[in-house]
C-alpha cells in the first residue's frame, strides 16, 4: 500500500509542475499534437538563443528556401510571406519569452520561431525531406564522407554513426544518421 501512495504523490507532484510550467491558451491547425511536441522540444533550444536573440546572425550556416535565407535568430517579416502558405501552423504561449511560440510546417521544412517584443525571431530550421538542401548542398540520404566533404572548411564534432554537428557563430548544424545516411537536419541555436 505505501508504494501506491507515494507513486500517487508523485504523479500529484509532476501534474502541478507541469500545469505551473506554461500557463496559456493555444491555438493550432493542422498537425496539432506534432507540433506541440515540436514547440516543447525547441523550448529547452531557446535558451541559446534567447542570448543572441537582437543579434542578426553571424554564421555562415543558413538554410534558402524558395531565395530566401533564413539564419537562427532572424527576423520572420523578412521572408515568411514569400514562402506562401505552411501546410500546418501552430502557436502557443512561450515557456521562455513573453508571446507566442510559432511553428510554420511545410511540405518539405518546418520553422520555429520564438517572440522578441513584437518581432518573430527563428528558433530553429528542421530538414524534412532530401527535396530541401543546406546552402552548402547537404541533404537527407547523403553519407558521411558526403557531409564531410561539404564541411571540410569547418570543426566538426560527431563520428557518423548516429550524429554529426558543425557549429559557426551563433548556429550549430546537426545532422542525424540512420544505416549510414542522413536522416535528419537541423538548424538551432549554439549553446
Amino acid at each position: 500500500m505505501k508504494p501506491l501512495k507515494i507513486a500517487a504523490v508523485l504523479i500529484s507532484f509532476i501534474m502541478v509542475m507541469g500545469f505551473a510550467g506554461c500557463n496559456g491558451e493555444e491555438t493550432a491547425s493542422g498537425e496539432e499534437s506534432k507540433a506541440a511536441d515540436a514547440t516543447e522540444a525547441v523550448a529547452s533550444d531557446n535558451s541559446g538563443a534567447a542570448e543572441s536573440k537582437a543579434q542578426e546572425s553571424s554564421s555562415s550556416l543558413k538554410f534558402v528556401a524558395k531565395g530566401k535565407e533564413i539564419a537562427i535568430d532572424m527576423d520572420t517579416s523578412s521572408f515568411i510571406s514569400d514562402l506562401g502558405d505552411p501546410v500546418s501552423y501552430f502557436e502557443a504561449e512561450s515557456c521562455a519569452f513573453q508571446g507566442l511560440d510559432k511553428v510554420y510546417t511545410y511540405s518539405d521544412f518546418v520553422i520555429r520561431t520564438y517572440p522578441d517584443g513584437d518581432r518573430d525571431l527563428v528558433s530553429s530550421v528542421e530538414l524534412k525531406s532530401d527535396l530541401v538542401n543546406t546552402a552548402e548542398g547537404a541533404y537527407i540520404g547523403m553519407t558521411e564522407d558526403d557531409i564531410r566533404g561539404l564541411y571540410s572548411s569547418y570543426n566538426i564534432d560527431g563520428d557518423g554513426n548516429s550524429s554529426m554537428t558543425i557549429v559557426d557563430g551563433g548556429t550549430k548544424l546537426s545532422f542525424i544518421f540512420k544505416d549510414g545516411t542522413v536522416e535528419s537536419i537541423t538548424y538551432t541555436a549554439a549553446e
